[in-house]
């Protein structure tokens, strides 16, 4: 039997079934075991890898970092951490021995993982899914200030530049960074166990109520969207849209929780195996990038995990977001989505009420994504990219 690769994974990205950019890096790392895998971080408690370990924290910090200064001392530890390594950390790769560093970067351990490589002499793997320094998802108690910012963009670069292997979550992210040879595109993956859909039996049936599921985020500038359209579709009284949303992560005001609630709208959070069962119950689904100017850079890169969860139960997705998102590009790149690029809730709830008696629109998009699923986005295949090109690097 061949060896495993031994892969030392660090980052923020916790390598677990949370939320989109955990539950791609745990399929890679630990559904299929291709790898032996340590995960390292300050915080490894909720990590499913069989292998942890926590960098040291002092005491002080830990305290600090709960006060009005923790602003301050997060972006001093993302210059730190790019000068400095934790010497037990150090120690402890030593003794775990691994043919590789992996990292997500993020404002944190990039850093970290560069001079890890270098000491050790071993291929340092990047794999870029968001750009953290510009993220507004992020608390401010943890943001990085706007010299900081750069700093990290620029690390990045370097990261991108020194790196044995690269991956881009998005041809977004690759043009950021400029195409590399020894960098591909590595949409996020997809769950294994995809829906059992016999020929043309996935396509909806029109009926009286056309039920659109949103499924993610809805905090920061994306949960501003989804309260605009929610006020819509209430004070629209229309009985024929029923939107409902499963959020991850929300910062609505109590009030416009409760009205949500109390119309339907606004669902309980329900974990990814359960949710399965209330996706195959849909009509249609949304995906959502921000039109706000600040989020611009984040938009054009990262890529909406939204588009595996949605696209193999065939059903019409909605695409709503600015014409220079990652999201929007790939719907017309593969005709997989109906898109809205205004920041307009009325167009949107207008093209929800189009699309709702229009059968061929329905079937033809209902189509295209289990099309984009079953080629572009098959999780299989994105998954052998993965491994073949880390393997690689063993030989």
């Amino acid at each position: 039997m061949k060896k495993k690769m031994r892969i030392l994974y660090i980052s923020s990205v916790v390598p677990n079934t949370s939320c989109g950019s955990s539950i791609a890096i745990y399929r890679h790392l630990v559904y299929k075991s291709d790898f032996e895998v340590s995960y390292c971080s300050y915080f490894t408690e909720n990590s499913e890898t069989e292998y942890n370990y926590t960098i040291p924290t002092s005491r002080i910090r830990k305290r600090v970092q709960n006060t009005r200064f923790s602003r301050l001392i997060w972006n001093v530890t993302y210059l730190l951490n790019w000068h400095f390594l934790p010497k037990k950390l150090y120690r402890y790769t030593k003794h775990y021995n691994p043919d590789a560093i992996l990292t997500v970067p993020d404002n944190v351990y990039g850093g970290i993982a560069y001079q890890l490589a270098r000491k050790l002499k071993i291929p340092l793997v990047v794999d870029f899914q968001d750009l953290f320094p510009y993220s507004q998802f992020t608390s401010i108690q943890i943001r990085p200030f706007k010299p900081i910012q750069k700093f990290l963009i620029n690390k990045f670069r370097l990261l991108n530049h020194k790196a044995s292997l690269a991956f881009y979550t998005s041809e977004g992210m690759r043009d950021f960074f400029n195409f590399k040879n020894n960098g591909f595109v590595l949409y996020p993956i997809g769950d294994f166990n995809r829906p059992k859909i016999e020929g043309d039996k996935y396509t909806p049936v029109i009926k009286g109520r056309f039920k659109i599921i949103y499924a993610g985020n809805c905090y920061g500038a994306y949960g501003r969207m989804l309260l605009k359209l929610t006020n819509h579709i209430i004070e629209s009284k229309n009985s024929q849209i029923q939107l409902e949303i499963y959020p991850a992560g929300i910062d609505w005001p109590e009030k416009d929780i409760e009205t949500a609630k109390k119309h339907h709208v606004l669902q309980d959070f329900t974990p990814f195996e359960e949710l399965k069962k209330r996706l195959i119950e849909a009509d249609g689904f949304l995906t959502v990038m921000s039109f706000e100017k600040l989020e611009k850079p984040f938009v054009q890169t990262s890529f909406t995990t939204k588009w595996l969860d949605y696209a193999p139960y065939g059903k019409p997705i909605f695409v709503w977001g600015p014409e220079y998102s990652s999201a929007v590009k790939f719907a017309k790149k593969y005709d997989c989505g109906i898109i809205i690029s205004s920041d307009s809730s009325k167009e949107v709830f207008n093209q929800f009420t189009a699309t709702s008696s229009n059968l061929e629109t329905i079937v033809h998009y209902g189509i295209q994504a289990r099309k984009v699923s079953d080629e572009v986005l098959n999780p299989e295949n994105i998954h052998k990219l993965f491994v073949d090109e880390i393997n690689k690097l063993g030989k």
